[in-house]
């Protein structure tokens, strides 16, 4: 006698016995005992869940002799021939090979005859998605107003492939992948039942690798069988998982984490043609540590031992919220590649590994966005500093050698430094006269605040807080700078500030006066030290052989300034 795999053998034959779909088969269930059976149902859901199976089963629940009942009897006549699959009334169809128009006309003209021997004519039409739109559109009036003795079951992987017309003739019934305590436990109850005794651990480990499948765990487990023999051990069933095993994915992982892109070419020596299973198992590890980040290492949003939750609690910690979507989001991507680049699986696998291993996709965002603040403020500070001393001077004699009549050079004597940021980048428009500036004897006079530490206080911060304070005391002052404004540099003496987008209402707000002092004030606090504000607006900015901002930075590297139409 040929063997039957367990999935067949094991297949539930009342609603009792499906699994963990409680609200698909209650409401079929529910729908048979109060007399509101509909004509049409679709069921969809990932494989291995149960679709077919209680479609099945509501064919049976419908013609059973003793029904129509919430339960079929299992006895009946109906009942057996159901099961053997003899039954003539309940017909099933492969959509995916009678997908064409002649097979839905052919099926259109069979509907019109009566049930030879049961109560109603079931059809069961399996992936139903793959019909042709003109197979689709052949269907809707027979689909839409059936002779009261057929009843339609249509059941699909991917219900968004079914056209809206025929979803909305339907009744939909989601079914979802189980949890996996709920297979593990259906496990026990096919091993005892097949007299089977497994090592500890074997059937979560079955459990996991099934993700979520119950078909799957059990054409697992008859590999499992097949491969060890009546005494399976957690080890066969590591062997078995190959690419997917915990082993290889914590060696990829952890290569990941050190960024060390041989280590991780290495650990995928061996995945030839399992490269997806490779995926599957990496985006559930980090989808479950990314759930003890946020949830805690107690949370019921997975199933893993002790052990395991510790693990990804600490790799959590390690790599933060930020990263860990990033790893998610660039390999969900990378399984989609990997379907349509099928004959090229192991080197879309192998790139976006590498690509991990880059320092930007292992820092957090907010990492980066502090070290390009930081990188911005050295720079501009690093101009105003400079620039002043890519001015040729002539020569000086050594002081001893000056006549006695002419006095040694003082500081006092030397030009003042030259502005970083002038203040031809207002508009000539709204352009504000500048404030006379002190001789710098003069200055030295007076008693000059440290300037702020590098660091300690960075743009976005200052004009976070300044766009608050403004703000508080005027609304649309506030809502303006929010808008359009951002803090771009800040030298010695001037802060820069860019504008974008503006209307002329914001222009003549953003220009006024009462805006400027406003803002060198919070600044001037926020800073430890005077600026002053030059507002640069984006759409009437100056050419660049006008802007003093740009003139420093060309002398700063040595550059010439060209303005491009």
């Amino acid at each position: 006698m040929s063997y039957l795999v367990l999935a067949r053998k094991y297949r539930p034959r009342t609603f009792a016995e499906v699994c963990e779909q409680e609200v698909a088969v209650k409401t079929l269930q529910n729908a048979i005992t109060e007399g509101r059976v509909g004509h049409a149902y679709l069921l969809c859901g990932p494989r291995g869940t149960g679709k077919t199976t209680t479609a099945r089963i509501f064919a049976k629940a419908l013609n059973c002799e003793r029904g129509p009942t919430s339960e079929p009897c299992g006895t009946c006549a109906r009942c057996l021939a159901t099961d053997a699959g003899s039954e003539i009334d309940i017909i099933e169809i492969d959509a995916a090979s009678n997908r064409g128009i002649d097979d839905v006309r052919v099926l259109r003209d069979e509907v019109l005859y009566a049930p030879l021997n049961a109560r109603f004519k079931v059809y069961i039409v399996d992936e139903v998605h793959m019909l042709t739109s003109q197979a689709f559109n052949a269907l809707l009036k027979t689909l839409e107003e059936p002779p009261a003795h057929v009843k339609f079951v249509f059941a699909t992987t991917e219900a968004e492939k079914v056209p809206e017309t025929i979803r909305s003739r339907c009744q939909i019934l989601k079914l979802t992948l189980l949890r996996e305590d709920k297979i593990a436990a259906r496990l026990v109850h096919v091993l005892g039942q097949e007299k089977i005794q497994v090592a500890p651990g074997v059937v979560e480990e079955v459990a996991r690798l099934a993700r979520g499948s119950l078909r799957d765990a059990l054409s697992i487990t008859d590999q499992l069988l097949a491969l060890s023999g009546s005494a399976p051990t957690i080890e066969d069933v590591r062997r078995l998982a190959g690419a997917g095993g915990p082993e290889r994915v914590e060696a990829v992982l952890a290569a990941v984490e050190r960024r060390d892109k041989a280590a991780v070419l290495e650990s995928l020596a061996g995945v030839d043609g399992s490269e997806s299973m490779l995926v599957e198992a990496l985006l559930e590890h980090l989808r479950g540590t990314l759930v003890v980040l946020h949830c805690g290492e107690r949370s019921q949003l997975f199933q893993a031992e002790d052990s395991e939750r510790e693990r990804r609690g600490a790799r959590a910690k390690r790599l933060g919220s930020e990263r860990l979507e990033l790893w998610l989001f660039e390999l969900v991507g990378a399984r989609a590649r990997m379907q349509e680049l099928s004959n090229h699986a192991r080197l879309v696998l192998e790139l976006v590994l590498l690509d991990l291993c880059r320092m930007e996709a292992a820092l957090p965002l907010a990492e980066l966005h502090d070290r390009l603040l930081a990188l911005e403020e050295r720079l501009a500070r690093g101009v105003s500093a400079a620039a002043p001393a890519r001015v040729p001077t002539p020569a000086r004699a050594p002081i001893a050698s000056a006549p006695p009549s002419v006095p040694p050079p003082s500081v006092a004597s030397s030009p003042a430094p030259r502005p970083t940021v002038a203040a031809a980048a207002t508009p000539p428009s709204a352009a504000t006269p500048a404030a006379p500036q002190p001789s710098l004897a003069t200055r030295e006079l007076r008693p000059t605040p440290p300037p702020a530490r590098v660091g300690t206080l960075s743009n976005a911060a200052a004009w976070t807080t300044l766009v608050t304070e403004l703000g508080a005391a005027d609304p649309a002052l506030g809502d303006l700078l929010r808008r359009t404004a951002k803090l771009v540099d800040v030298g010695t003496a001037n802060a820069r500030v860019q504008l974008t987008k503006l209307t002329d209402a914001d222009r003549e707000l953003a220009f006024a006066d009462g805006t400027r002092s406003a803002c060198e004030t919070v600044l001037a606090r926020l800073f430890g030290r005077p600026l002053r504000v030059v507002f640069d607006d984006a759409v009437r900015r100056p050419p660049g052989d006008r802007d003093a901002f740009t003139r420093s930075v060309a002398e700063l590297f040595g550059g010439n300034i060209e303005d491009t139409p």
